[in-house]
């Protein structure tokens, strides 16, 4: 059973060098600034029309520099990032100040192939695990491995402002296994919990690809090498310029959460002018939704599998009143 998560409206600074924080990395995709849009005529670097029907791609080797110089390492975890799936849980750890975070682009060399010294076949993974099958797929087989990046879609071809062209960037290759570091300033969102919200620049990591006239291309070379070397040359990571190291909404009332095999529990107290609530996963899906009538309560939910969820309580204007992250 995992510890509680407690959230609060009131900010605590002061806690002691042991206490845990759960801490997440949000890796939120934008092109041009914006949110991505997939299946939606957007503009590249360039002026060039195009739509993305996917872009997917896996983080690991996380590290963490925090507390005056200490190292957090979270290296045997790998992530699967897709544009409905962004948020990385990172765990609980012992961490105050977040100064710095390393990660790497793409499935490490000890996982990826068949020469990998703790490669296992990619059928002995469970079915939720990110080494696992993938729709579009993410792996090439035992011997060309995974693909760190997948991304497809159509191009304009000629000018004309209409998307004509298919294109695919399959990108593989333990040479295009690529590292990012850089300094965090972290958000203190709740009394328990870390945020560090990040932006992923699509625009930036497909700059100067000839996307309208790639094709098909599945490889380690060429191409496929360019668009993974744009993560050490251009600034495909950031952080938004409205990062704070304070959470941007206030909050009303603590919301907490309990489990109990596959029931997971969530109770409020002092929730003043709470009406109703949303239940969704990790990819903004609906669990469950409804009205409540009282300032404290608590709701169960059955047969929850392990995963991200956002608990959230609105008042009779749906304005959000408070929200509750969950790590199961």
């Amino acid at each position: 059973m995992k510890k509680l998560v407690w959230i609060s409206g009131i900010l605590v600074t002061c806690f002691s060098l042991n206490a845990q924080k759960e801490i997440f990395l949000t890796l939120s995709p934008k092109n041009a600034g914006v949110d991505l849009q997939l299946n939606t005529a957007i503009t590249n670097l360039n002026g060039l029309v195009f739509n993305l029907d996917h872009f997917d791609y896996y983080v690991s080797g996380v590290s963490i520099l925090h507390d005056g110089g200490q190292t957090l390492t979270i290296s045997d975890t790998v992530f699967l990032v897709e544009p409905n799936n962004p948020i990385l849980h990172l765990g609980n750890h012992p961490v105050i100040v977040i100064e710095q975070i390393t990660f790497s682009v793409g499935v490490p060399m000890n996982l990826n192939t068949i020469s990998g010294a703790d490669a296992i076949d990619i059928s002995a993974y469970p079915e939720n695990h990110p080494l696992s099958f993938q729709d579009p797929s993410m792996h090439w087989g035992w011997t060309s491995g995974y693909m760190h990046m997948i991304i497809g879609g159509q191009a304009d071809s000629n000018n004309d402002g209409v998307v004509d062209a298919l294109f695919e960037l399959h990108n593989l290759g333990n040479g295009n296994y690529n590292t990012v570091q850089l300094p965090v300033i972290q958000t203190d969102s709740y009394e328990n919990q870390i945020d560090i919200f990040m932006n992923c620049n699509v625009d930036q990591w497909i700059k100067n690809i000839p996307i309208a006239t790639a094709g098909v291309q599945h490889g380690t070379n060429g191409i496929n090498s360019d668009v993974m070397d744009n993560i050490l040359t251009e600034p495909v990571f950031n952080q938004p310029q409205n990062a704070s190291v304070t959470a941007l909404n206030a909050t009303i009332g603590n919301l907490f959460f309990s489990e109990s095999g596959e029931d997971l529990t969530v109770n409020w107290k002092d929730v003043k002018g709470a009406n109703s609530y949303v239940f969704i996963n990790n990819s903004g899906q609906i669990i469950s939704k409804g009205q409540v009538d009282a300032l404290n309560g608590s709701l169960t939910f059955q047969s929850v599998s392990n995963g991200i969820y956002i608990f959230q309580l609105f008042d009779k204007s749906s304005e959000k009143l408070n929200s509750l992250k969950i790590a199961k």
